[in-house]
């Protein structure tokens, strides 16, 4: 499997760039086939993403080391940006709707006190509650 997070930031960021500067189709239509292969990551019951996916099969999974076999805040909060943009370019929702639940899922979520006002490393992406409070 592959990082969910690498493969958007790198290779579909990296295409929408280039597309971006040269409007040439080719570098989109490579962002949204790879960012179709990505879209199974989301599907759980919160919306937030795993972090692992076979690019084949769409098998998707978190490492095992991330609190108990979390998502990470870090990873599935910063692809915004490249999921947005792919709706704007194609006209189909699917992909700002993918990281807008993630968004209003997380922004809902009542932050652990001992915090004081900031976000865990770690969230559960099926039970959606938060994971280590380190």
């Amino acid at each position: 499997g592959v990082s969910v997070f690498e493969v958007c930031i790198r290779f579909v960021g990296g295409l929408l760039s280039i597309y971006g500067q040269t409007g040439d189709d080719v570098f989109k239509k490579l962002a949204v086939d790879i960012a179709d292969k990505l879209l199974p990551a989301f599907n759980t019951p919160t919306g937030i993403p795993k972090a692992m996916i076979n690019l084949k099969t769409g098998v998707t999974h978190n490492w095992g080391w991330a609190s108990g076999g979390a998502s990470i805040l870090s990873e599935f909060g910063t692809m915004q940006l490249e999921f947005e943009y792919l709706t704007v370019i194609t006209g189909d929702p699917k992909y700002k709707n993918a990281v807008e639940k993630v968004t209003n899922f997380v922004t809902k979520l009542p932050r652990p006190a001992s915090l004081k006002g900031l976000y865990p490393n770690y969230l559960d992406p099926n039970s959606g509650k938060w994971g280590s409070k380190d």
